[in-house]
């Protein structure tokens, strides 16, 4: 068997003029960033408000220069809302975890990547991202103090969306007739300086890398998914990297975010499932029935959230850890993933 998932040049908008979205994989951003245009998403009508009270969004990011693995999320359920920043030293295995749950009326999240702004802050907790898809860049900054015992940070990043080294996938995939979800995934060159505990650590251009993911979506009720990425590079500094997801999208043969990143480059990828055998804090196991995935991941840090309250009830798992096997490059080349650093997630959310 063979696959093949061509990318198609994306419309203007998410939501069509007539409420209808534009459901595809695509290859390049869109314009207008819309989902609140979307006409019925639920089987009554619903008025923007409401519709804004189900629509979870938010902007993450993975950020590394081969020691440092960094995750940086603005995250709004409408229901819960919280920032992170979390920092993992692979040659020390150490974590140190910034995380603060907030109102979600303190957030601001991006409407579209074309010179906009998401963020937070407060007294001792600042994250901002700056959306400049117009200059082919964006840029992160942070600066926590006096937050948990931690040791105080600041960080700024900029990764490089140019059109020579970074193919984005953006992906609109569909829960039902007139109601998804909307992603724009891409892994890009990045630079910036990490200062932890008043020691700064460079991240140079040449060995850092960056994925972002800006996402929106109506979720099913309750809401289920499997989730892994990686990023760095091979052995001869070609930059590498993947998104592979198991989620509630209908048809996944053809709408699904599924991809290889090498070197600029998006080979589009199968429906994947994941297989946890001793469970969420041992190896996983990741592959496609066209044998194009092969992967295994083994967690050598581990995050756990479980929050059960009467109209609430969300488990996270989210390990990180290392990925090995291959994955099949549109060439037929199978590119070997030797020991690349990356995340895990294993999600339910019940609100």
């Amino acid at each position: 068997m063979t696959y093949n998932r061509k990318l198609q040049t994306p419309p203007a908008e998410v939501v069509n003029a007539n409420g209808r979205f534009n459901f595809g994989c695509y290859n390049a951003p869109f314009t207008r960033v819309n989902l609140l245009n979307a006409q019925k998403p639920y089987a009554l009508p619903l008025p923007r408000f409401a519709k804004n009270l189900q629509l979870r969004e938010w902007q993450a990011f993975q950020i590394t220069n081969g020691r440092y693995f960094v995750m940086v999320a603005i995250y709004n359920a409408k229901k819960m809302a919280l920032v992170q920043f979390i920092v993992y030293d692979k040659e020390q295995n150490k974590k140190w975890r910034y995380e603060k749950k907030v109102a979600p009326f303190q957030l601001q999240l991006a409407q579209g990547l074309y010179n906009t702004q998401s963020g937070y802050q407060s007294n001792n907790f600042t994250l901002a991202v700056h959306n400049h898809l117009e200059q082919e860049r964006f840029e992160i900054t942070a600066r926590i103090k006096d937050f948990d015992d931690l040791p105080n940070l600041e960080a700024n990043f900029t990764g490089f969306h140019t059109a020579a080294e970074a193919e984005p996938l953006v992906s609109v995939l569909p829960f039902a007739q007139n109601r998804g979800m909307y992603t724009h995934k891409c892994l890009m060159p990045a630079q910036g300086t990490l200062l932890l505990d008043g020691v700064a650590t460079p991240f140079n251009r040449q060995n850092s890398a960056m994925i972002i993911d800006d996402h929106k979506g109506y979720y099913p009720y309750p809401t289920r998914y499997d989730w892994v990425t990686a990023l760095g590079h091979t052995p001869e500094g070609i930059l590498l990297g993947f998104n592979l997801t198991r989620n509630q999208a209908l048809n996944p043969e053809q709408y699904n975010e599924n991809c290889l990143w090498y070197n600029g480059k998006i080979t589009t990828l199968p429906p994947i499932a994941v297989q946890r055998p001793n469970g969420v804090q041992n190896t996983w196991y990741i592959k496609d029935r066209y044998g194009m995935v092969d992967l295994s991941f083994t967690p050598v840090a581990h995050t756990s959230v479980n929050i059960n309250l009467l109209l609430l009830h969300s488990r996270y798992e989210g390990p990180y850890g290392f990925f090995n096997g291959y994955i099949q490059h549109h060439s037929g080349n199978k590119i070997a993933i030797d020991q690349l650093f990356g995340m895990g997630e294993q999600f339910y959310l019940r609100a």
